[in-house]
């Protein structure tokens, strides 16, 4: 059967909307998703922000905040879903299903979901670049590292109608196949940090680390779902990182790291094997194998994305280009912060 998924998603800001919105031509705007045709539609300005029983249901909820370290006195103790969304956008994805049935399964509800975020982001980023505003943001996934997953932080809901008679799909007792989510809330409590560290950091009288800013920010890039600018932000922290170290050990000048950088070699055997080898006989590639191949791919990579704007390297061992998934960029991380550690404590 011919089935439509319909959602509403919830933003935290104001659509750049004119008048020209709420004209018959620009009130739906068509894409092919993998295969699945999907009608954006931007709210119209005299449109309800929320215009469904299962909608206003969402506005309704309060979520509490719960945290396992040291919480401040009079903080507020819940968020209110409805002061967070400032506006709304639709996407009806159309497709094909056995049976009504399967529109309750998790798996149907992702993939129509994704489609629906997919097509959302394209209208959303031509607004972006139309209107030269970066603050006009996609429906991006904040992925966790304590987790290993993603999450979806805008809240919506989702109705299944029968694409041909328009009637809202129900079980056999009658109820609605409608759901809402209230989106990922992130924790506003953070990862206690000792003061003493801080003030170790502020009585240097410098700035924190430039490799270890850049490895944070290349953090955040990769929680927003921000790959490729994260794959460039970590290569970039590990490429300082050795620089730093260069510097520390007066080799600046030294004819023999000079020519040692010029080599047609890779950047981890030169900046973390011989060049460290050379000043202080250690190697990242000896001690830590693991570590210095994913830092090893992962400047690969950073290679990739920069000249071809592709996350994939060429594997030198099986002779083929290998694409990057996102756990793969996840142990890039982990391995780019145990070698900046490493070079650091040199």
């Amino acid at each position: 059967m011919k089935v439509l998924a319909l959602f509403q998603i919830y933003l935290p800001y104001f659509l750049p909307r004119t008048n020209e919105w709420s004209a018959a031509p620009y009130l739906q705007h068509f894409f092919d998703v993998e295969g699945q045709r999907v009608n954006v539609h931007p709210r119209k300005a005299d449109e309800e922000l929320f215009p469904n029983p299962i909608d206003k249901e969402l506005a309704k909820l309060e979520i509490q905040i719960q945290s396992d370290f040291i919480v401040p006195s009079d903080a507020p103790k819940t968020i209110t879903l409805r002061d967070g969304c400032f506006d709304r956008i639709e996407a009806q994805v159309l497709g094909e299903v056995v049976n009504k049935d399967v529109c309750r399964q998790p798996e149907v509800t992702f993939a129509y979901r994704r489609s629906a975020i997919s097509a959302c982001n394209k209208f959303l980023y031509h607004c972006r670049v139309a209107g030269r505003d970066g603050e006009i943001g996609g429906l991006i996934w904040h992925y966790s590292f304590d987790h290993d997953r993603c999450y979806f932080s805008y809240p919506h809901t989702l109705i299944w109608f029968d694409a041909e008679t328009k009637d809202v799909l129900r079980d056999v007792d009658g109820k609605p196949f409608w759901v809402a989510q209230s989106g990922a809330v992130r924790s506003p409590a953070r990862v206690p940090i000792d003061l003493s560290l801080v003030n170790a950091s502020l009585s240097a009288n410098q700035e924190p680390k430039l490799s270890v800013a850049l490895l944070v920010s290349a953090k955040e890039k990769l929680m927003l779902e921000q790959l490729q600018e994260g794959v460039v932000c970590l290569a970039s922290a590990c490429e300082i990182a050795s620089t730093h170290f260069i510097q520390r050990n007066g080799l600046t000048n030294d004819p023999t790291v000079d020519r040692m950088l010029r080599q047609r070699k890779s950047f981890a055997e030169k900046r973390y094997d011989e060049i460290t080898q050379f000043a202080v006989g250690r190697s990242l590639k000896v001690e830590n194998p693991s570590a210095f191949a994913l830092l090893e791919n992962a400047y690969k990579t950073r290679n990739s994305v920069v000249h071809n704007g592709e996350l994939k390297y060429y594997d030198g061992i099986s002779s083929q280009e290998i694409v990057v998934t996102r756990s793969m960029i996840n142990d890039f991380f982990r391995g780019c912060e145990t070698a900046i550690d490493w070079i650091e404590a040199l």
